[in-house]
């Protein structure tokens, strides 16, 4: 196994998650945003590129975290889509929820904004190990 096994899938879920990403908080909870206006900055190419090289860092990230634990052969996780699947949920579970949720408590957040980030950062999750996990069949 070397690098490429985990690099590529991990940034081609990366390169689409940030479609997903755009669909979840652009397109379907943007306009909760709206309804906080105090709490967001305002919006830029900037803002754009990092969220976007954020979400292709996190895809790459989990993607190795994943090919380290099934290449392991531990039986909680196995190689193949159930695995893929439950180690996806398990990281988002781990990682962006409870940030996600501690973050709602603190900042003014419409409760519609938090399900969209949840499923954005579920999405990316499972985009992660599901492309891992068809490469390396």
């Amino acid at each position: 196994m070397n690098g490429w096994h985990v690099l590529l899938p991990g940034l081609v879920a990366g390169i689409v998650s940030i479609f997903t990403s755009w669909f979840w908080m652009g397109f379907l909870f943007h306009r909760f945003q709206q309804l906080t206006p105090n709490t967001w900055r305002r919006e830029s190419g900037t803002s754009y590129a990092l969220s976007s090289a954020l979400h292709i860092v996190a895809a790459i990230g989990i993607a190795a975290l994943f090919t380290i634990v099934t290449r392991a052969h531990t039986p909680h996780f196995p190689m193949g889509l159930h695995g893929a699947l439950l180690f996806g949920f398990v990281c988002w579970g781990v990682f962006a929820l409870p940030i996600i949720l501690e973050g709602a408590v603190f900042i003014n957040l419409h409760p519609l904004v938090v399900v969209g980030r949840l499923l954005d950062w579920l999405s990316t999750s499972l985009l992660a190990t599901v492309a891992t996990a068809l490469w390396l069949r």
